[in-house]
């Protein structure tokens, strides 16, 4: 079965080898002036291939993207992929410069035959890698952690946000919320937020003023350290213990009884170590919160999901750009989506990040 598949995925991209293409499509890009350069291949995504190519009529150099019908790609997609292109080209130069600039420039789409499209568009260079670590890298990216923590413990702005979120998400987590209840004697309820929240945040004051670490038994220290099962950077392991401690200070003036548990004083009466009981769970749930907001990227994918990636603007201004950029086509009716690494690029010669891959995005059609 895998065999028959590979030959007949092979089948459908026949003549898009070199040859393949010099064979089948020079006769209908050449009269238009583009001949395909001899290391010619950029990329290959879900929907086709994107070769480098010259106008021997003008010396531009291009991409061109070519859209062939087949197992991803049905005939409602191409149409779509191309529709989308179309928007680019024909409303790119009447955006604000600040948007523009992070689409690309769009010269032609079309179809070579009825189930092959292409799109021709500006030459635009790899991403750096230091960059895509910060904006788009992935849970399992240990360096790419690194480098977006470092951003958000040098921004106060941002790190107070990303703060806000983690223990919001932290305190209201059921696992936390039942144990809190027996352990304080006394039911959360949501109406308590706002105490949470602000006495949190007057907590991590501490942090905000570089004070040395707080002292969180085994947490932070030994070979069985909590906080190292999560995070492998100094500067992760730092940025949780002070959101641990600042959350162990708002639940210690918040509710009676928390400080005798923690000591260990009702572990009789709760018929438990509550100390470390506790204090290990709810380290485990703090941890995973915000390991799993360090390891998001910066830039979402669609919009719907834009809205925890607002707090990170001020710590990644190529994000701001970008994310504005996204959030202007997307109130003229051009939803961005599958807004990843592989699908942003640089412009030749600037900073700039441009998205070069639309095909998913949503344009509302009549």
């Amino acid at each position: 079965m895998k065999l028959l598949f590979e030959n007949w995925r092979n089948h459908l991209n026949e003549g898009l080898s070199p040859k393949g293409l010099e064979e089948r499509y020079e006769k209908f890009f050449n009269p238009k002036g583009w001949y395909f350069e001899s290391d010619q291949e950029l990329g290959e995504g879900a929907f086709g291939k994107v070769y480098r190519a010259e106008n021997k009529k003008t010396g531009q150099r291009g991409a061109i993207k070519i859209l062939p019908m087949g197992m991803d790609l049905g005939a409602a997609e191409l149409r779509a992929e191309l529709e989308n292109y179309e928007f680019l080209k024909n409303n790119r130069d009447s955006m604000p410069k600040e948007v523009a600039k992070h689409f690309p420039a769009v010269y032609e789409t079309g179809r070579i035959v009825s189930k092959i499209g292409y799109v021709i568009m500006e030459l635009l260079e790899p991403m750096p890698t230091s960059v895509e670590k910060a904006l788009f890298q992935t849970s399992g990216d240990i360096e790419g952690r690194r480098v977006k923590t470092k951003r958000i413990i040098a921004d106060p702005e941002t790190l107070s946000q990303i703060f806000d979120i983690v223990i919001g998400d932290s305190y209201f987590h059921s696992h936390v919320y039942d144990k809190l209840g027996k352990l304080t004697k006394q039911e959360p309820t949501a109406a308590t937020y706002k105490i949470v929240e602000e006495t949190a945040k007057e907590a991590f004051r501490a942090y905000m003023a570089n004070e040395p670490n707080p002292a969180l038994p085994n947490f932070t220290s030994g070979s069985g350290s909590l906080f190292k099962t999560y995070f492998k950077s100094d500067e992760e392991i730092r940025l949780a213990s002070f959101i641990l401690d600042s959350m162990l200070k708002m639940l210690s003036k918040i509710y009676e009884n928390f400080d005798k548990a923690i000591a260990g004083e009702l572990n009789d009466e709760l018929g438990k170590e509550w100390d470390r009981y506790f204090l290990r769970s709810f380290a485990n749930t703090t941890s995973q919160q915000l390991k799993g907001e360090l390891a998001k990227s910066v830039i979402p994918s669609q919009m719907a999901k834009s809205s925890q990636y607002n707090v990170r603007k001020t710590a990644f201004p190529e994000a701001a750009s970008l994310f504005n950029a996204m959030d202007y086509v997307h109130k003229d009716e051009f939803e961005p989506a599958d807004v990843h690494g592989r699908n942003v690029m640089v412009r030749p010669g600037t900073n700039e990040l441009v998205i070069v891959d639309v095909g998913l995005f949503d344009l509302m059609r009549e």
